[in-house]
């Protein structure tokens, strides 16, 4: 990975072939998606190995993405999404309505109505977007991802909170948020 590329990865590195590959095929099946998961994680300054791309459509457009695909030489279905079997790389795609996670009352927006950050070859979602989106899933590797991006933005921790915390719908989320920023403090603190 390297800092200052987009994504935090060279042009060669397939993650990103597939990040530009799936930039041509959303702009001609006219699909507006957003980069989240690990790859939006390192945009925004925590590295971190990450095995797929993780993007969020909106539910309007999610049924030509799937189609398109499905007739992309070198793109099979595969789990929640797809695998280009060319570069060895999955893609989740997340859908505006779903549940973040099983068990989950959150679900995921209309990424059109996602504050983001204008990266090529597909945007990232703004900070306190993602880490809504992350605290949104519940899932141990999102919070620790919460932390570690707090942490590196300590000095924007109060207002990142409060902007996050207007995205989640439900007092859960938002205590779990009020956690995260906690520990981040917390563990930050220890760092000095």
């Amino acid at each position: 990975m390297e800092k200052g590329k987009p994504y935090a990865l060279r042009p060669e590195d397939a993650k990103r072939r597939l990040a530009d590959d799936l930039a041509r095929i959303c702009r001609e099946a006219e699909v507006r998606p957003v980069v989240i998961g690990g790859l939006a994680v390192n945009h925004h300054g925590y590295m971190r190995v990450t095995a797929d791309v993780d993007i969020l459509v909106a539910r309007a457009e999610a049924i030509a993405l799937y189609r398109r695909l499905r007739s992309e030489s070198g793109w099979k279905r595969y789990a929640d999404g797809f695998r280009n079997t060319e570069l060895g790389v999955g893609l989740d795609i997340c859908v505006e309505g779903e549940r973040t996670a099983p068990g989950s009352t959150e679900e995921f927006p209309d990424p059109a109505q996602l504050v983001t950050v204008d990266v090529e070859p597909l945007p990232v979602p703004a900070l306190s977007e993602l880490l809504a989106l992350k605290v949104m899933s519940g899932r141990a590797r999102d919070d620790a991802d919460v932390v570690e991006l707090l942490k590196r933005h300590r000095s924007r921790m109060a207002s990142l909170k409060t902007a996050a915390a207007r995205r989640l719908r439900t007092a859960e989320a938002r205590g779990r948020l009020a956690a995260l920023v906690s520990r981040a403090k917390a563990e930050a603190a220890r760092r000095r």
